[in-house]
């Protein structure tokens, strides 16, 4: 099976906080949202304020949809909304399925140029699918075109679905005071959508930047110049960063910051997620504690990835490289059913104490072996002043993967030769490392 791109775990601190947000929403403000959802696109008006009141009784006994079977399924996806010139394209398709039995989350991010036939539309884009649903009053709206393009392409079904727009998005970044994010190279899109049908110059040059709301959607949107594949990838760094901007936050400014950002989600967040599953869902992730890991998947036109560049009549597209899904439907499947990290995908270390800081290499080594990796030797070494990793050609890269999540402040990687150490990669701690 084709290894996509590697996996990243991140702390049970990102979901408490995105709960936590999720849970104040069983307020007024969340059940105004859901009652609004019967309208624009054909939802079920059974997702209004009064029935999900009315389904709130008995929630000791109740669980989520597929939670009996082991996995609840999310649909999450972004649209421009607003005034946009196409308010309704999804920019953002992302199929996230909760092993709620193995604490795992597996997110698979879909192309938007993904050429197929949507049902009961003929052949398109897949971010064509929601548009076409909602403003031809397809059965079910929207949403429901979207889940079952969806399904169509990854063969799972589908319990749940989040959707935001880029105005909410927006907001949101700005309460939390803008973001930190490493940007890998220089970024100049002179034909980014100016919302009105135009275009506009967008740039960024490489390294850390702080980004407020509107420049960290053009950054996490901007494929002109790059790829929809980089594009992916930007916009899961920029959901990280946003996490750690959140939990930045003292107690109080927090509690602050939490109360407004429940005003925007209530005005551009739709769902069929209920009141009561919401807090069975604050329930389970209070019950997980530390104990729980994120695998992310974006599907991509390299050798590996499943996907290839094609032309229909002059118009860019992507097609599955074998003619049709049943590939990515068995990669999906197999990932699904996988628990724990595979074995391709651990590293094994060497860490080395290069500060006077005693008992700084045990617990950083306890650290990465909480992560599923191997730490084969913990020792000392000469101080210096800036952390270091020196790891095998073979690891190198999912180095720094793991690591740039891990402890982003860490810059200093050098390719060795195997045999140099016993271990894949050998972490030299210099007096620059927080643990």
């Amino acid at each position: 099976m084709k290894k996509i791109f590697s996996w990243w775990y991140v702390p049970i601190a990102f979901f408490g906080a995105l709960f936590v947000l999720y849970l104040g929403l069983i307020g007024y403000r969340l059940m105004a949202a859901n009652g609004n959802q019967s309208g624009s696109d054909g939802t079920d008006s059974n997702n209004s304020f009064w029935s999900n009141i009315g389904q709130s009784i008995g929630i000791g006994n109740r669980r989520l949809k597929g939670e009996r079977e082991g996995r609840v399924n999310v649909l999450l996806t972004g649209i421009a909304g607003g005034d946009n010139v196409a308010p309704d394209l999804t920019d953002t398709i992302i199929f996230a399925s909760i092993d709620t039995k193995n604490h795992e989350i597996d997110m698979f991010s879909i192309p938007r140029d993904l050429y197929l036939e949507i049902p009961g539309f003929g052949y398109s884009k897949i971010n064509a699918a929601y548009s076409l649903g909602k403003n031809y009053d397809a059965a079910g709206g929207g949403i429901e075109t979207l889940e079952d393009t969806v399904t169509k392409v990854l063969d799972q079904p589908i319990d749940y679905y989040v959707k935001i727009d880029f105005d909410g998005f927006v907001e949101a970044v700005d309460l939390l005071g803008g973001v930190d994010v490493t940007v890998e190279e220089d970024i100049y899109d002179y034909l980014y959508p100016d919302g009105y049908g135009g275009y506009q110059i967008f740039s960024i040059d490489a390294g850390e930047r702080h980004l407020d709301g509107k420049t960290a959607l053009m950054y996490a949107r901007s494929r002109q110049t790059t790829s929809d594949f980089d594009r992916a990838r930007r916009q899961q760094q920029i959901m990280w960063a946003m996490k750690k901007a959140f939990l930045s936050k003292g107690l109080v400014e927090g509690g602050k910051v939490l109360i407004q950002l429940i005003d925007v989600v209530s005005d551009h967040l739709e769902t069929n997620i209920k009141v009561w599953e919401w807090e069975r869902i604050a329930e389970l992730v209070k019950d997980w504690g530390d104990d729980v890991s994120i695998n992310n998947f974006v599907f991509d036109n390299t050798s590996e990835g499943m996907l290839q560049d094609g032309n229909i009549d002059g118009v860019y597209v992507l097609q599955p490289q074998t003619g049709d899904f049943t590939e990515i439907q068995e990669f999906v499947d197999e990932q699904l059913n996988t628990v724990g990290k595979k074995e391709d995908e651990k590293i094994s270390f060497e860490v080395l104490n290069a500060t006077n800081r005693v008992g700084l290499a045990s617990g950083v080594a306890d650290s990465i072996k909480q992560d599923e990796n191997e730490v084969l030797n913990v020792g000392n070494a000469e101080e210096i002043e800036q952390t270091k990793v020196l790891c095998t050609k073979e690891k190198l890269k999912l180095a720094k993967t793991y690591l740039a999540e891990k402890w982003p402040f860490i810059k200093n990687y050098e390719e060795i030769s195997a045999g140099v150490t016993d271990a894949d990669c050998q972490l030299v701690l210099g007096k620059d490392f927080e643990l």
